[in-house]
């Protein structure tokens, strides 16, 4: 007589991040690394708390690659679903919001079009959506350079001391000098 067949299927487990933290604008690589994802890449999705990431891909049963999306500061949880399992861990990367620490060529004639550069960090890995303000004017054009500076043509001002703000992914920076 025939036995009746049972399976189970654990689920997927995480265990290390290859990259615990990054800017809040997205764009960062992310190796998570576990089990249980799968022998293949058809259904494995990641997702950070809320947020699928922008891009995924299976590397192994062990490990799959993320690039993460725009998300607000704070810690965050990862979800990795594979098929129908589903493994998560708490409080395993962070968003930080961007900062803002100088600026190269503070004095600038009031006729404007002088490029200045902003430094600080968190500005993300591209150029996105950053922009740039002195005072309550938008820069005449905005430059990502890097993630740690953009570069800003100011228009024509009325002199004095005026403050900068850097927005990226929806988050905005400020430095006053």
């Amino acid at each position: 007589h025939a036995r009746p067949q049972a399976y189970s299927f654990d689920a997927a487990t995480l265990s290390v991040l290859t990259r615990v933290n990054g800017p809040s604008v997205g764009g960062t690589s992310v190796t998570v690394h576990g089990g249980g994802f799968g022998i293949f890449g058809f259904t494995q999705g990641v997702r950070i708390e809320d947020l699928d990431c922008e891009a995924s891909d299976w590397v192994s049963d062990t490990s799959v690659l993320c690039r993460t999306g725009r998300g607000d500061e704070g810690t965050r949880r990862v979800v990795v679903t594979a098929g129908l399992r589903v493994g998560s861990t708490s409080q395993a990367y962070t968003y930080d919001r961007g900062s803002l620490s100088s600026v190269t060529r503070a004095n600038v004639a009031m006729t404007g079009s002088t490029s200045v550069t902003v430094h600080g960090s968190g500005f993300g890995v591209s150029a996105l959506t950053q922009m740039a303000r002195a005072g309550n004017s938008a820069c005449e054009a905005s430059e990502w350079v890097s993630a740690s500076s953009v570069r800003c043509r100011v228009s024509h001002g009325m002199g004095g001391s005026l403050r900068v703000a850097v927005t990226g992914g929806g988050l905005v920076g400020y430095l006053t000098e």
